[in-house]
C-alpha cells in the first residue's frame, strides 16, 4: 500500500486496477516523482488503468505476461539452464534464487562464486555494471512553467554498480537547487560531508522507505516519520507569567467608541445538507460523485449571476442549445474551464456549462486575447463570438467575473477608529519572533515613541488575526528539530497568553490557517475546541471561519488565509510568492478565493461553494506567504500582512524572503492603510 498512501499525501487518487499495474513495480522500476510528473503534464489527478499503461509504455516496462506467470517462467528457464549445464558436467548448485532482485547462482566450473547469474533471457551480462535506464535518471518535481519561479525542475540520480554481494544499491543525489539529497546507504563508510544525506533514505520496497511529497511551494522534499530521541524533553515556556498592563495614565480614546462590528459571512452559520442515498442498495461512489455534481453546479449557479451583471454579456444561451443559432448570429456562453490549450494562432479552451461541453477558439488577434492569461482551470468565464457547425465557438470578447471599476462612498464615521490587520503568528517556532511580539503588546498598552503612534493606538478598536497562529506538530518534514514548544496545547496555550495582554477594549477576530488545528480543506470552520480552548476563553476575542466577512462600521472586511495564492502562482505567469498583492488581484478578477479544484489547495466537496466572492469587499486581508504587500484594485484594498516568524530552512530552500513584525494599520473609515509600524528589529534571524 506504499504507492496509495503517497499518491495520497500528494493529493492524487488511483483506481484498484492501476494499483495492482504499478505496485509492484514502484520504487522499483520507477518513483514517485516520475508518476507524478507524467499525471500532471495530461492534467489529472486520478491515476486509473489507462494512464497507468501509458506510463508503463513510456519507460519500457510493460510486459506482454502478468509478473507472476513471467516470474515463474523465468523460474523455470533458469532452472532448465542450470540443469543443461549440469548435463555437460558442470559442478552447479540446486537451482538459482532471487536475492535483492537478482538471480544469483553459484557455480563452481568456470564462474565466480560471486558473480551474479541472470536469467537467460535477461539480456544481462554476468558481472556487468548495471544502470538505469541508458546511465543516468532524473528525479523530476515536473516541468515548471516559467511563471513559477521558486521550484527547482529537477534532481539528478548518478547510477552506480550493484554490488555483487546481495546487498542494495547505492544510489545517491547530485546537489540540486537546494534541495536535500536523498540517499539509498548499504553498510559502508560514507564521508562526513555526506552524512547528512543519510537523514532522507529511500529503499526498494521495504518497510523503511521514506515518502516523497511535494512541499508547500511546490518542492519535492522526502518525508519520513520523525524519530524523537528517547527521554529527550525540551524545556519551554507559554508565557504563563506575562503580564503587560495599560501606561499608567494613557489615554484610550477607543474606549468611548462603541463597538459597530458584524460576522456578514461564517462557515459555521451556513447548513449545508450533504446528498442522501436513494434507498439501502445506494452505492458510495454514487454518493460522491453527486456531492462533486452539487458543488460545482453551486459555483455555476453563483458565478452566472455575476456574470449577467455585467451589461456586456447579454444574449447568454444554454451550450446545448448552440445547434438552433443562426452562424452569423453573435452569442454569449457562460461556462467552466475544463481545459486551456496553446496553439499556433491563439488558445483553444474546452467548457462546460452543465448541458454540455463546447471549445472555444480565441485568436492572438482578438482584443481580449491577453485575457486568456488570467484564467485558471475550474474558473467560470463568459465568451462571445460566432458559433461553427463544427461544433466550434469562435470568440471575440472574454469576460471575467471581475469586480466593477466604480463603488458607492461611504458615509464618514463620527469618529477615526482603526484596526490592525496580523497573521501567521507561528507560537512555537523557534523562529517565533518573541522580542518583537512582545514588543508590539507592549505597543498597544500605550508604550509609544511619538505623539502620532500615540494618537493611532488610542484610537486601535479591532484587531483581525488572520490564521497560522500557531506552528502545530508535524506539518512538515523535520518540524520537531524547529520546535520551540513540540506540544500543539501547550502552543495554544502560550498564544492565548500573550493574546491575554492585549487591551480589554480591543476586539480580537481569530481565524485559522493551514499550521493550525483545524480542518485541512477548504473552506474552514474553526479551530478543533479540544486543541485551541484557551484561545477561546479569552473574553475579547471573536473565533471566525477561513473565510470570513466582517462588517466594521459599515465597511466589509474580507479576511482569508491565502492559499489560493497557490494555484494563482502556479498558473498564470508572472506571479510569485514574493508579490502577494498580485496574486490577489487575481483572486478578485475570477471572484473566487480558490478557483482550481484538485491544485495545490485542498477543497472540500461541500454541497454549496462556499469560496465564491459574491459581496465585493472594501478590503480583501490575506496572510499565509509572509510578505507585506498591498494595493488597490477596483476600488478595494489588498493587503497581505506579513508574519510573526523569521526566515525559516524550508523558506532559505525556496527563497522566501518573509517581511517579520511589520504591522499595518487601517483606517477603517476609508478601508485605506494608515502607517506600518515596523518591530521587525526585535526580530532575530531576519
Amino acid at each position: 500500500m506504499d504507492l496509495v498512501r503517497d499518491l495520497l499525501m500528494n493529493r492524487y487518487l488511483i483506481t484498484p486496477s492501476a494499483y495492482f499495474l504499478l505496485q509492484d513495480r514502484y520504487k522499483r522500476d520507477f518513483m514517485l516523482s516520475e508518476l507524478i510528473k507524467f499525471a500532471r503534464a495530461r492534467g489529472t489527478f486520478v491515476i486509473d488503468n489507462a494512464l497507468a499503461e501509458e506510463f508503463l509504455k513510456s519507460k519500457g516496462l510493460i510486459a506482454e505476461k502478468p509478473p507472476l506467470l513471467e516470474s515463474i517462467e523465468k523460474s523455470v528457464a533458469v532452472e532448465g539452464a542450470l540443469e543443461a549445464r549440469a548435463a555437460e558436467g558442470d559442478t552447479v548448485s540446486t537451482g538459482a534464487v532471487p536475492v535483492g532482485g537478482e538471480y544469483r547462482t553459484p557455480v563452481s566450473s568456470g564462474t565466480s562464486p560471486e558473480t551474479p547469474a541472470a536469467p537467460p533471457d535477461s539480456g544481462e551480462i554476468p558481472g556487468s555494471e548495471v544502470q538505469n535506464g541508458a546511465g543516468q535518471g532524473y528525479i523530476s518535481t515536473g516541468t515548471a512553467p516559467e511563471k513559477h519561479l521558486l521550484s527547482p525542475s529537477s534532481v539528478e540520480i548518478e547510477a552506480v554498480e550493484i554490488p555483487s554481494n546481495g546487498d542494495q544499491s547505492s544510489v545517491s543525489t547530485g546537489a540540486a537547487s537546494g534541495v536535500r539529497p536523498i540517499e539509498v546507504s548499504q553498510e559502508a563508510e560514507i564521508p562526513e560531508s555526506e552524512a547528512s544525506a543519510q537523514e532522507f533514505s529511500s529503499g526498494n520496497g521495504d518497510e523503511d522507505a521514506p515518502r516523497v511529497v511535494y512541499g508547500e511551494y511546490g518542492v519535492l522534499v522526502p518525508v519520513e516519520e520523525e524519530i524523537i530521541p528517547e527521554g529527550e524533553v525540551k524545556s519551554y515556556s507559554t508565557y504563563s507569567d506575562l503580564s503587560i498592563r495599560p501606561r499608567e495614565g494613557f489615554e484610550f480614546r477607543a474606549k468611548e467608541i462603541p463597538d459597530e462590528y458584524e460576522i456578514k459571512f461564517d462557515v459555521k452559520n451556513v447548513k449545508l445538507k450533504p446528498p442522501k442515498a436513494k434507498n439501502a442498495n445506494g452505492k458510495e461512489g454514487e454518493i460522491i460523485v453527486q456531492v462533486y455534481a452539487n458543488y460545482f453546479r453551486s459555483r455555476m449557479k453563483k458565478m452566472r449571476k455575476l456574470l449577467r451583471e455585467n451589461p456586456e454579456v447579454s444574449g447568454v444561451i444554454d451550450i446545448a442549445k448552440l445547434g438552433y443559432v443562426a452562424p452569423e448570429g453573435e452569442v454569449a456562453i457562460i461556462g467552466l474551464i475544463n481545459s486551456k490549450r496553446e496553439t499556433r494562432k491563439g488558445y483553444m479552451f474546452e467548457v462546460e456549462d452543465g448541458t454540455g461541453v463546447i471549445k472555444v477558439f480565441i485568436g492572438r488577434d482578438k482584443e481580449d486575447y491577453r485575457k486568456v492569461f488570467d484564467i485558471v482551470p475550474d474558473a467560470v468565464v463568459a465568451f462571445k463570438g460566432y458559433y461553427s457547425k463544427k461544433g466550434i465557438l469562435f470568440a471575440n470578447s472574454i469576460y471575467l467575473p471581475d469586480v466593477p471599476l466604480y463603488k458607492r462612498n461611504k458615509p464618514p464615521l463620527d469618529e477615526k477608529v482603526y484596526a490592525v490587520l496580523l497573521s501567521d503568528i507561528h507560537v512555537g517556532s523557534n523562529k517565533f519572533c518573541e522580542k518583537a511580539f512582545i514588543k508590539f503588546l507592549e505597543w498597544l498598552n500605550g508604550e509609544v515613541n511619538s505623539r502620532e503612534e500615540e494618537e493611532i493606538v488610542s484610537r486601535i478598536k479591532y484587531i483581525i488575526i488572520d490564521g497560522d497562529v500557531v506552528d502545530g506538530v508535524g506539518i512538515y518534514p523535520g518540524q520537531y528539530s524547529e520546535l520551540v514548544i513540540p506540544d500543539v496545547f501547550d502552543q495554544y496555550e502560550a498564544l492565548a497568553n500573550l493574546l491575554a495582554n492585549v487591551p480589554e477594549h480591543m476586539t480580537m477576530f481569530i481565524g485559522p490557517g493551514n499550521h493550525d488545528a483545524a480542518r485541512m480543506a477548504l473552506p474552514q470552520p474553526g479551530f478543533y475546541k479540544e486543541y485551541a480552548h484557551p484561545i477561546l476563553k479569552l473574553k475579547n476575542a471573536v473565533i471566525i471561519s477561513n473565510p470570513a466577512v466582517i462588517d466594521l462600521h459599515g465597511r466589509e472586511f474580507l479576511v482569508y488565509h491565502g492559499r489560493g495564492i497557490e494555484d494563482i502562482v502556479s498558473f498564470i505567469p508572472n506571479r510569485s510568492h514574493h508579490r502577494p498583492a498580485e496574486a490577489m488581484v487575481n483572486l478578485l478578477k475570477l471572484r473566487h478565493l480558490a478557483p482550481t479544484f484538485g491544485g495545490k489547495v485542498p477543497i472540500a466537496p461541500d454541497p454549496e461553494d462556499l469560496l465564491v466572492i459574491e459581496s465585493v469587499p472594501d478590503l480583501f486581508h490575506t496572510g499565509h506567504v509572509h510578505v507585506l504587500q498591498y494595493q488597490v484594485y477596483h476600488g478595494v484594498f489588498l493587503v497581505n500582512s506579513a508574519t510573526w516568524q523569521a526566515q525559516t530552512e524550508f523558506q532559505k530552500m525556496v527563497n522566501i524572503v518573509p517581511t517579520p513584525g511589520k504591522v499595518p494599520i487601517i483606517d477603517i473609515e476609508t478601508a485605506r492603510l494608515k502607517t506600518v509600524i515596523d518591530f521587525g528589529k526585535w526580530c532575530e534571524g531576519v
